[in-house]
C-alpha cells in the first residue's frame, strides 16, 4: 500500500532535527524520501519510492538531481543527532573501523565511479561503486560515521596524476582526521589492505592507536634466531620459526569470536617493525582459523599500542566486522546499492539519505521507542523497519478513511453504489 498523508509523531520527532539543512517543501520531500525506504521492494529506484509515496516522480527525481541541499549538514546533523544521547553515542571504548564496500554495477555504462574493480561483497572484480567507510564499532554498538564515494583513476584526465584523484588510503586518512577528534574512540581498526606504511604512519604520528592484520606478501625486520641477526622474514617462514624455537613462549588466549562464542587459541607476541614501516609494532601470531569459512591456517595481528595483550589484539581487530555488520544492514534493509542514478553526486546524496534512514532506525532501537506501541518488540534493524512499515501503512489507511477526496484521487472509484456498500 501507498503512503498517504501519514503523519507518524515518532518519525517526525526525528526527522525535524533536520528542519534548518532544507526549505518548506525540501523538507516535505526529505520526509516523503524517508518514509518510502521504510517500504518494502523487489528492486528499489527513485519510480518506485515515487509511487509508494503516491508522489509525482518528477518531484522525487528533482529533488535527487537539481534541488540545492547540502549533503554535510546532513551528515552533521545525523551526527549531532547521535552523539547527543548516552544510548546511541560513542564511547572511548569503541573503535574507528575504516573499509570500503561495493555495489555492484554490471550492465552500468554510464554511472560514474562503475568500473571493473574489486568489489567487497563479491569476493571478486565486478563493475561496481565503491564507498570508503568509517564506522564506530564497539562490543554494545556500531552506527555509520560516513562513507565517501571513491572515483577510479579512469575516471580523470591524467589518471592518478591528476590533482583531484583520491585513492582508498589518501579518503581513509581524510575520515580518520575529519573524525579523531569529534568522535570518542580508542583506536582505529581495519583490514590488510588498508595496513598501508603511510596509513599507519599517519595514525601513529597522530598518536593514535591502530590494530590490523599484515599482508602474507609483506616482510618483518626482526632477529632472526638461526642467522643470529636482524633480518627481513617472511610470514610464512615466521610461523616455522616460531614453531621449532619459540615453542614454549606460545600462549593460549581465550576470546569470543564474532558469533558471540567462546574459542581458544594458540598465540604468540613479540615486538619488531614491517620492513617498510619505521613505526614500532607489536606482532600477535594467532594459529590456526577464525572459523570454519576461514581460508587461513594462521593470521598475523599487528598494533602499536606496545602494552596490549594477546586478547586485547585479538578483541579488538575482531570489532572490525561491526563495520561488515553495517554494511549488510544498510544494504538489506534500507536498498544502500539500489539506486539507479548515475551522477557521483547523486549517488553520494542517496546513500547519505540510506544512512538517515538507517540513523533513525538505530534511534528507535537502542532508545526502545517502538516497545509502549507494539506487543511484540522488534529487535532486529529489519524487524524495526517492518514494524515502521506497518505504523505508516495503518497511518495511510486513517487518512484514507477520513478523506474521502485523497480516496477517490487513488482509487478511481466512479460507483457511489459500491462506495456506500463500503461504507455500510
Amino acid at each position: 500500500m501507498s503512503i498517504f498523508g501519514a503523519n507518524i509523531s515518532i518519525l517526525n520527532k526525528f526527522l525535524k532535527h533536520f528542519s534548518s539543512c532544507f526549505s518548506k517543501k525540501q523538507m516535505a520531500m526529505f520526509t516523503l524520501v524517508i518514509y518510502a525506504l521504510f517500504k518494502d521492494y523487489k528492486r528499489n529506484s527513485l519510480d518506485a519510492m515515487a509511487k509508494a509515496t503516491h508522489t509525482d516522480y518528477q518531484k522525487f527525481q528533482y529533488f535527487f538531481s537539481d534541488s540545492k541541499w547540502d549533503i554535510q549538514a546532513i551528515k552533521r546533523t545525523r551526527l549531532e543527532i547521535i552523539q547527543k544521547q548516552r544510548t546511541t553515542a560513542s564511547t572511548k571504548d569503541g573503535l574507528l573501523a575504516i573499509d570500503d564496500t561495493g555495489c555492484p554495477k554490471p550492465y552500468a555504462k554510464k554511472t560514474q565511479g562503475a568500473k571493473y574493480q574489486y568489489c567487497g561483497p563479491l569476493k571478486r572484480e565486478e563493475v561496481c561503486n565503491v564507498g570508503v567507510g568509517a564506522v564506530f564499532v564497539s562490543q554494545a554498538k556500531h552506527f555509520p560515521i560516513d562513507i565517501i564515494p571513491y572515483l577510479p583513476a579512469s575516471e580523470f584526465p591524467r589518471g592518478e596524476n591528476n590533482s583531484q584523484f583520491k585513492d582508498k588510503i589518501q579518503i581513509a586518512i581524510e575520515l580518520f582526521d575529519t573524525y579523531s577528534e569529534s568522535i570518542d574512540f580508542s583506536g582505529t581498526v581495519f583490514d590488510s589492505w588498508y595496513a598501508a606504511a603511510r596509513f599507519l604512519k599517519h595514525i601513529h604520528e597522530k598518536d593514535k592507536l591502530f590494530y590490523s592484520e599484515m599482508k602474507s606478501n609483506r616482510n618483518i625486520f626482526m632477529y632472526h634466531p638461526v642467522k643470529k641477526k636482524r633480518c627481513c622474514v617472511k610470514p610464512d617462514e615466521l610461523v616455522t620459526l616460531i614453531k621449532k624455537h619459540y615453542c614454549d613462549k606460545i600462549k593460549y588466549v581465550k576470546f569470543k569470536t564474532t558469533d558471540g562464542s567462546e574459542v581458544s587459541h594458540k598465540t604468540y607476541s613479540f615486538e619488531a617493525k614491517l620492513k617498510d614501516c619505521y613505526v614500532p609494532i607489536k606482532f600477535v601470531v594467532v594459529f590456526g582459523k577464525w572459523n570454519k569459512d576461514d581460508d587461513n591456517k594462521y593470521h598475523i595481528l599487528i598494533t602499536n599500542n606496545l602494552r596490549a595483550s594477546a586478547k586485547m589484539v585479538i578483541t579488538n581487530y575482531l570489532l572490525r566486522w561491526g563495520i561488515e555488520h553495517c554494511f549488510k544492514e544498510l544494504k538489506d534493509t534500507f536498498y544502500f546499492d539500489h539506486y539507479q542514478v548515475r551522477h557521483i553526486n547523486k549517488i553520494d546524496r542517496y546513500w547519505n539519505l540510506c544512512l538517515t534512514a538507517w540513523t533513525l532506525t538505530y534511534w528507535i532501537k537502542q532508545n526502545a521507542y517502538l516497545a509502549k506501541i507494539l506487543e511484540t518488540k522488534p529487535t532486529t534493524f529489519n524487524e524495526i523497519k517492518q514494524a515502521v512499515n506497518s505504523i505508516l501503512e495503518f497511518a495511510s489507511t486513517s487518512a484514507l478513511s477520513k478523506n474521502e477526496k485523497l480516496a477517490d484521487g487513488y482509487f478511481k472509484i466512479k460507483s457511489k453504489r459500491l462506495k456506500k456498500k463500503f461504507a455500510a
